[in-house]
C-alpha cells in the first residue's frame, strides 16, 4: 500500500515537472502563462476533490495520462465557466478567477496537447531504443499519426487544426532528436567532452527545413556544446571525411583574439569523439561543408 502511494506520488510529480518545462519551452520568456497554467490545475485539483461530479479519476489531474479523458474534463469545465457565480465550484478560499476567466480551461487545452504530445514521443524514442542496426533506416516521422481523438479534432477548425498538429508534430520531433543525439553521444560534446546535457546542443549537419523526410536521423546529427553548435550552423567550423576539425576563411579574421584561437584555432586537426553508433553521415558533412569557405 505504501508502495502504491508513492509510486502515485512520483508519477504525480514527475508529470508536473514535465508539464512545466513544456509549457516554459513552448511560451515567450518572460511569460506568466506556465505559473498560471500549473496554478491553474492545482486548484482545479482543490475542485474536484470536493466537488467531483462525474470526474472521480480526475481529482489529482497530474496522475491521468488519457489525453481524451482531460479532454471530456475541459468540456465539462467550459459548461461550468458558463454558469459564473452559481457554478458549485464557487468555494470559499480558492480563487473564482482561475475558473470564471479561463485559466482551468486553457490549462486543460494545454495539458490535453501535452499529453498527446508525450505519448507520440514516447512511441518515436520507443521505436529508435529497440532499433538494433547502424545504418538509419527508422521511419518518416511525418508519415506517422498523432494520436488524436475525435473530440480534439472536433474542437478545431480546419486551417486551426492542421496548425497545430503541423506545430505539435514539429515539436516532438525536435525534443526526439535532441533526445537521441544526446544518447549516442553518451550526453557529452563531440568536440571538447563537456557531459552538462542543459549546455549542449543536438546540432543537425544538414539544416533541420532542408532534410524534412529524415528528420529523426541521427546520422544527421552532432552533440555540440552551445558556442560550437552556433559556430557549426554559422559555417564557421565544420568536419572532414575524417571527422576531423577544419576552420573556414571567415574565422580566421579574428585569429589574432585570443579566446578565438583557443576555442577554435588550437581545435583545428583534432578528431571528434564518435559515437558508438550512428556516425556522421559523411554524404551530409560534404554538403555541410558546401555552404562554407574551407
Amino acid at each position: 500500500m505504501l508502495f502504491g502511494k508513492f509510486f502515485l506520488e512520483l508519477i504525480i510529480n514527475m508529470n508536473k515537472e514535465l508539464y512545466s518545462k513544456y509549457i516554459q519551452s513552448t511560451t515567450q520568456v518572460g511569460s506568466n502563462k506556465a505559473v498560471s497554467y500549473v496554478r491553474a490545475l492545482d486548484l482545479l485539483c482543490l475542485m474536484l476533490e470536493v466537488k467531483p461530479f462525474s470526474f472521480q479519476d480526475c481529482i489529482n489531474i497530474w496522475s491521468v495520462d488519457s489525453a481524451e479523458r482531460i479532454h471530456e474534463l475541459y468540456e465539462f469545465v467550459l459548461l461550468e465557466r458558463r454558469k459564473g457565480a452559481v457554478s458549485p465550484w464557487n468555494i470559499q478560499g480558492i480563487p473564482d478567477s482561475y475558473l470564471r476567466d479561463g485559466f482551468c480551461s486553457a490549462a486543460l487545452r494545454s495539458y490535453e496537447v501535452f499529453l498527446i504530445e508525450k505519448d507520440f514521443e514516447q512511441h518515436l524514442f520507443d521505436v529508435f531504443d529497440s532499433y538494433e542496426g547502424d545504418e538509419f533506416e527508422l521511419p518518416n516521422s511525418s508519415a506517422i499519426e498523432l494520436n488524436l481523438s475525435e473530440h480534439f479534432i472536433d474542437s478545431l477548425e480546419s486551417k486551426e487544426g492542421k496548425d497545430v498538429v503541423r506545430a505539435m508534430k514539429s515539436r516532438v520531433n525536435q525534443n526526439v532528436f535532441r533526445k537521441i543525439i544526446l544518447l549516442i553521444y553518451n550526453q557529452s560534446c563531440c568536440i571538447t567532452g563537456l557531459n552538462i546535457p542543459d549546455v549542449n546542443r543536438a546540432s543537425h549537419i544538414v539544416r533541420w527545413a532542408d532534410n524534412a523526410e529524415n528528420r529523426l536521423d541521427p546520422t544527421n546529427g552532432l552533440c555540440l556544446s552551445a558556442t560550437y553548435d552556433a559556430a557549426f550552423d554559422r559555417n564557421f567550423i565544420s568536419l572532414d571525411d575524417d571527422y576531423r576539425i577544419i576552420l573556414s576563411k571567415n574565422i580566421r579574421d579574428y585569429a589574432t583574439n585570443e579566446s578565438v584561437r583557443e576555442y577554435f584555432l588550437k581545435k583545428e586537426g583534432h578528431r571528434i569523439k564518435l559515437p558508438n553508433r550512428f556516425r556522421p553521415n559523411k554524404d551530409y558533412l560534404e554538403e555541410h561543408r558546401k555552404h562554407g569557405e574551407y
